[in-house]
C-alpha cells in the first residue's frame, strides 16, 4: 500500500492534469454558438464547483492522519466519478459543434 505522502503526491498530480484539461475546455465552451452556450456554461460552472470540492478534499487529505485516509479516499473517488462524467458531457457538447 502507498504511503500517505505518495497518495497526496498522486492526487496533486491528478488535479494538476485535470486543471489543464479544464482550462482547455473552458476556452472551447466560450466559443460555442449561443443556442447551446448557456446550457453548456451552466454545466461547466457545476464542473468548477466539483473541482473546488476536490481541492477541499485534497487539503483534508493533506491534513488527515493516516487513520482517516481511507475514508477521505472514498469520498474523493465519489467526487472524481461525478467530475469525470460531467467533464465528458461538457466536452461532448463542445465537440458536437466542431470546435
Amino acid at each position: 500500500m502507498s504511503s500517505h505522502q505518495e497518495k497526496i503526491a498522486k492526487l496533486a498530480s491528478k488535479l494538476e492534469e485535470w486543471d489543464y484539461k479544464l482550462d482547455r475546455l473552458e476556452h472551447r465552451v466560450k466559443d460555442l454558438p449561443d443556442e447551446i452556450k448557456e446550457k453548456t456554461e451552466a454545466k461547466f460552472d457545476q464542473l468548477k464547483k466539483y473541482r473546488e470540492k476536490l481541492k477541499q478534499k485534497e487539503q483534508a487529505f493533506i491534513d488527515a492522519s493516516e487513520h482517516a485516509v481511507d475514508e477521505i479516499e472514498e469520498s474523493i473517488e465519489d467526487i472524481w466519478d461525478t467530475f469525470k462524467l460531467l467533464f465528458e458531457d461538457v466536452e461532448v457538447n463542445t465537440k458536437v459543434e466542431g470546435l
